[in-house]
């Protein structure tokens, strides 16, 4: 299916000039690619039970062009083909989401983590604001958060954050869409008094 999608694509942009058909062409190969990213971010009920959430998760991170780091494991995992055998136990301590296809629909796989203690999100072009508010499956774990070159996000998606009770160390820049992140921080610091926190608009 993949396959045909790319195709698809690149028969419907490679041309010129540029015709109203070929409009509607382009504009329907974009809703394919949302379609697509949406199969790929979506939680596989029937996998989970049968793998546990860290390996799904960490499937959905591979699979969509993120990076996991496991507890244990000196190297970050990048190689979807290259991840444990379905019976090797893995926990996910690491979550680098640079450059990949992770969207916020993505982020229920963060549900059953018992590791996850630093999360990086960085020029996460599908990352939106409900993403944010997902990272409460791992208040209980999470320490460590980057968010920068995330172009959907806003004040009020960083507003998410204040429940993050265990976080240590935030950090976010290049977030054009962020318009007062004097008062963000500020309600910020109110919940998270012990969090090291350098934010940037």
């Amino acid at each position: 299916m993949v396959m045909i999608a790319m195709q698809f694509l690149r028969s419907t942009v490679s041309r010129s000039p540029i015709t109203r058909c070929e409009t509607v062409s382009k504009i329907n190969g974009r809703q394919l690619w949302g379609w697509i990213n949406m199969m790929f971010n979506r939680v596989d009920s029937a996998r989970l039970k049968l793998v546990g959430p860290d390996r799904l998760c960490a499937e959905w991170l591979l699979r969509n062009g993120a990076k996991a780091k496991f507890v244990n494991v000196p190297h970050i995992q990048s190689n979807y083909n290259l991840l444990p055998a379905e019976n090797v136990p893995i926990q996910i301590e690491e979550l680098d989401g640079t450059d990949s296809g992770i969207m916020h629909i993505g982020f229920d796989h963060l549900k059953g983590l018992k590791c996850l203690r630093k999360v990086k999100l960085h020029k996460c072009v599908y990352v939106e604001n409900q993403a944010l508010g997902k990272l409460k499956y791992v208040v209980d774990t999470l320490e460590e958060l980057e968010v920068s070159s995330c172009r959907n996000i806003t004040d009020h998606g960083l507003q998410h954050l204040k429940d993050l009770k265990n976080l240590k160390q935030l950090v976010t820049y290049d977030l054009p869409y962020v318009k007062d992140i004097q008062t963000v921080e500020k309600q910020l610091k109110q919940t998270l008094p012990n969090c090291n926190m350098d934010l940037k608009p």
